[in-house]
């Protein structure tokens, strides 16, 4: 008695499966691929340090500060100015210009720091209602702050 030998090659069958399972593995490492590189370009995207990000709260709650204490009613760059030196901690530079149009007259409020090259700085804008008995008058703040 003979046993017959089977090949792989005779089957079509098999053959069809085969190609079928190769097609698929190769179906699902291309999307794994796509996936890994697509999460590894957010990933970079989103990243920040951690001093970039306390540059940016810092600005923001400065800004917070000096509205909430009215320190722009005086509309006075020199209590501004000096408001501004007693809130920023010692690690920061900030720049500040308001603008504003008002009934008496137009003001602009500007610190003396020049904004430096080559470095990070943040920035950001911040509108003001500045209110008296008669009416409010509204101003923009833009400011710039960097590490020192």
């Amino acid at each position: 008695m003979k046993t017959k030998k089977q090949s792989w090659n005779l089957r079509s069958g098999n053959r069809k499966g085969f190609i079928l399972s190769l097609d698929a593995a190769i179906a699902v490492m291309i999307v794994f691929i796509f996936i890994a590189v697509s999460t590894f370009y957010i990933a970079k995207a989103n990243e920040e340090t951690l001093s970039r990000v306390q540059v940016v709260r810092a600005g923001s709650d400065i800004m917070n500060v000096l509205d909430r204490e009215n320190v722009f009613e005086t509309k006075d760059p020199v209590a501004i100015s000096r408001e501004i030196g007693s809130i920023l901690p010692s690690m920061y530079e900030m720049r500040l210009r308001i603008n504003g149009t008002f009934p008496e007259k137009t003001i602009t409020v500007e610190t003396t720091n020049q904004t430096p090259q080559g470095q990070f700085v943040v920035s950001g804008e911040r509108v003001i209602v500045l209110s008296n008995n008669s009416a409010s008058n509204y101003a923009v703040a833009k400011y710039w702050m960097w590490l020192k």
